[in-house]
Parts: C-alpha cells; structure tokens; sequence
C-alpha cells in the first residue's frame, strides 16, 4: 500500500462559501471597497455578504446613471413647436440581482427584518465608498431558492444538541428607491490619518484599528481621485469645501493647522469671512450635480439722509439698475430690502413729503401702508413724540439700534431669515433694544444660489481651479455651508 505524505496542519477554523471568499481575505478581513467594486453595498452600515449575499449580473450591468426627469413644457395653437420652463429629476432608482451558495434561514430572517418595507437607510455601494443616498424597498424582494438540510450542533445550558436547519442557494431580486435622487459625499476633504470603515478623521496617535493613513491606502486615493476630494496637505488658502469644512488664514476656535492656514468645523453661529468688490473668496466643489447651499452673510445698513441705500432698493433710487449681490461662479442672487427696511424707507418718505406736521394724517397713512408691526409701532411713537418732521425724521432714524442685520438663505427649502436689533416699546411703556428675527423671502430677486461646475486639482495634485464668491455689497460673517452632490 503506498501513502501520500503532506504537511497539512489541523485547524478548526470554520469552513467559508463563496460569498464569503469574495468579500474576505484568507484570515477574516473584509477586503478593500476597491476589491468589493459592484458586487458589495451596505445598507443601513450593515454590508450585504453578511447576510451571506452578493450582487451578480447575467451577462453586463445595467445601471441607470441617474433617475429619470420630466420636462415642463407647454403648447399652443398659435406658437410653432412648444415652449420648454424646466427638467426636474424624479425619484431614484436602483435594482440588484443577489446571489448566495449558502444563506442560512437565521441569516434569511435578519435579511427580512433589515430590508423591510416603509424604512430608509443609508446606502452606499462599494465601488463609491463616499457616496451615499438614503433608500428605501420600493417592491417586495423576489427570491428563487433552493432549500438544502444543514446538520447542527445548538447548546442548551453548556449541552450540545444536534438538529437539522435549512439552507438556501440561488438568488434574489432587491429593488430601491431614493426619494431624493441625488447622492452625497461623505467627506469633502481626506484627513491624513482616517477611519477607513466610517471615514472619519483621525489623529496621528488614534489606536482605532481601522485607522489608515490616507496617501497609503489604495481606497482613500481611489475616493480622493474619483471624486475629488483634496487631501489635507494641500489646504493652504482661505476656502469652503463644503459639508461644514472652512480653511481660514486666520486662527480660530478648533481650528486645527494645516499647511500656513487653519482647518476647522463652521456652524450658523460661527464667525465667518470678509467679502466684498476687492476681495473674492474661494469655494472648492467636487460634485458632478447641481448643489443648493445655505448662505449666511450680514451687513451694514448704509443711509444716505435717513433712508437705506444698501441693501439697494428703489424707494431710495428710483432708477436703480442693479440690486444688491452675491455670486458663486456665474450664478448670482440678487437682494434689496426685505419687508422690514422697506418699511422703514416708506416711513422716512412719508415724514419727509408731510408739509405740515398734521399727526391724524400721518398716523393714518402709517397704519395704511406700513405692514411691519414693528416699523408701524415706532413710527407711531415718532409721530406722537413729536411736533415736526424733522425731530421725527431723527426719531425714526434710531429705529435700528444695531446697523448689523444678517441675512440666512436656504437655497433648497427656500427659507430665508433675517436678524435685525431694533427699537422697541414695550409693554409698560420703557424703550428697550430687542432682537428679531423674520422672513425675509420679499428681499430676493433672482433664482436662489447654486453651485455648478466640477473644480479640479492639476497634474501635481494642487488646487488650480475654484469657485469665486464675489459681491457688489461690503459682507461680513460670510458662511456656506453645503455638499458635493452626484447624479
């Protein structure tokens, strides 16, 4: 009898399927996203082949690039062809076959628990490990299995029992939809030390074992690459970079340094930059979608005898030719004053036009034109304070006790705030400075910001084109705050 030597070792490491021997290496780590590219996704952060499934193709992918749009149009019987207004992009969608040489039926009852119906999650695929889209079932999950017996061993109280359970091998039908068809970046600049899992920032002596250093790690420079996320080392000039990043030459709270400026998180209370004709800011956009930011800026309210002059307006300037602005690349929104300024104006216009201090007349065009409780309130008190427009004139023109007012537009809702420090009577009758804040949407003139247009880095990995933010208006605290969006 002959015998076959070897040097095969005893382990009792357990026996993987094919699911698993694709997603993994040979000692349990999931392998890189780049190596999981278009047959891995998590959903909710949990990833797919743990529920012991990959997703697989017939023959070639077949993936929409981006959801489906309608067109508003409109016809008439005296215009030739039709009359184009705007494309707006439906809700997203995204089929995918799954595949399985063994899932287990425990492992089929997470799966239902997790991908059930009137939930949304984060989704993210391998292949854009820094995009992500919230999602939801759209259609029941179709499965075509084939049932299998699993012996196994179960313990009750330290005892083994042995028992049969079912195992399943075929494939499944997964359908999702995003009600916003948009994606999201994650991160919108690569921190030199990362969480590889989360993406999120690290520090030089973070033990976390998911740390990896980001210019030696094939994934981090595969994200900065397809989606063109700077790296922290080149961030060494005033600029947004979305999401709720600032790099400022100027040192702030939490800021931290990065090459001669200081990298740090912004929020609506934040101070924020200068802005004005001579000096443009930068803003660095990655995205291959329109984005629709959140802009905050305040101002000085400029008079000219009495009346506001900035915001531009028309009660000031009759033949104003252009309002008031800011700009981000070629795309420009267009201000004047909102209800509250406006009033004030009309206030200064009605004093200024009385030939005689006649109080029952100017109180009774003051409470038919003026709208603004607050304007219309200390006009009132002018007009009752005194016995001739000029001293009234002087009056009113104390109404804003601040001169700073600070404008919030939210490009995507449509919200706009205004925050303004004025006058006010109250109650049992003392003059107080009092704080309000009101919608100021009667203040736009233009379609509200966005931010279009991919800037890039050059051949040596530098930033060589942004977005310019530019005004015609001396702005202070100015923020922007948001995302790289893909289609």
């Amino acid at each position: 009898m002959n015998y076959l030597k070897g040097n095969e070792v005893f382990n009792n490491i357990k026996t993987q399927g094919q699911v698993y021997l694709a997603t993994h290496d040979g000692v349990g780590n999931r392998l890189p996203y780049m190596n999981r590219s278009f047959i891995s996704f998590t959903y909710g952060g949990k990833a797919i082949e743990d529920f012991g499934l990959i997703v697989t193709f017939d023959e070639k992918m077949e993936y929409n690039l981006y959801a489906s749009f309608s067109d508003a149009t409109s016809t008439y019987d005296t215009i030739d062809g039709q009359l184009y207004w705007g494309t707006r992009l439906e809700a997203n969608q995204l089929s995918l076959k799954l595949s399985t040489d063994e899932i287990t039926e425990e492992q089929l009852d997470e799966f239902k628990y997790w991908f059930c119906p009137g939930v949304e999650r984060e989704l993210i695929l391998a292949e854009h490990p820094n995009r992500y889209i919230f999602a939801r079932i759209s259609e029941r999950p179709v499965f075509s299995f084939l049932p299998f017996e699993k012996k196994i061993d179960m313990k009750i109280n330290g005892i083994s029992y042995e028992t049969s359970t079912t195992l399943y091998k075929g494939s499944a039908t997964l359908t999702f939809v995003m009600d916003d068809p948009y994606w999201h970046s994650k991160i919108n600049y690569m921190p030199s030390y990362i969480n590889k899992k989360t993406l999120e920032k690290l520090e030089i002596d973070s033990e976390d074992i998911n740390k990896v250093e980001a210019l030696k790690d094939k994934d981090m420079l595969k994200i900065m690459f397809e989606d063109r996320i700077p790296h922290q080392s080149i961030l060494n000039q005033d600029m947004f970079l979305g999401g709720n990043i600032l790099v400022s030459s100027e040192a702030r709270v939490d800021f931290a340094r990065v090459g001669e400026a200081y990298l740090g998180i912004i929020t609506l209370s934040s101070p924020g930059l200068i802005l004005d004709s001579e000096t443009p800011r930068k803003l660095f956009y990655g995205g291959t979608a329109q984005s629709k930011p959140i802009i905050k800026f305040s101002m000085n309210l400029k008079t000219v005898d009495n009346y506001i002059t900035n915001p531009r307006n028309k009660i000031y300037d009759k033949d104003l030719t252009e309002y008031s602005w800011i700009a981000i690349g070629d795309k420009k929104f267009d201000f004047t004053t909102s209800s509250i300024l406006t009033n004030y104006n009309q206030v200064i216009q009605i004093f200024s036009s009385s030939s005689s201090f006649n109080k029952v007349e100017l109180l009774q065009q003051i409470r038919n034109l003026i709208n603004d409780y607050y304007v219309r309130a200390w006009a009132i008190h002018c007009i009752d304070k005194n016995t001739d427009k000029n001293s009234a004139i002087e009056l009113m023109s104390t109404f804003f006790s601040n001169n700073k007012v600070t404008f919030i537009i939210n490009s995507k809702t449509g919200e706009a705030i205004g925050e303004f420090t004025i006058k006010y009577k109250n109650d049992i009758g003392n003059i107080e400075d009092k704080v309000i804040k009101q919608n100021v949407g009667d203040m736009i003139r233009s379609d509200y910001l966005i931010i279009e247009g991919r800037d890039y880095l050059n051949e040596n990995g530098e930033i060589e084109k942004c977005h310019e933010i530019t005004t015609n208006e001396e702005l202070t605290d100015v923020l922007i705050f948001y995302e790289n969006m893909f289609l």
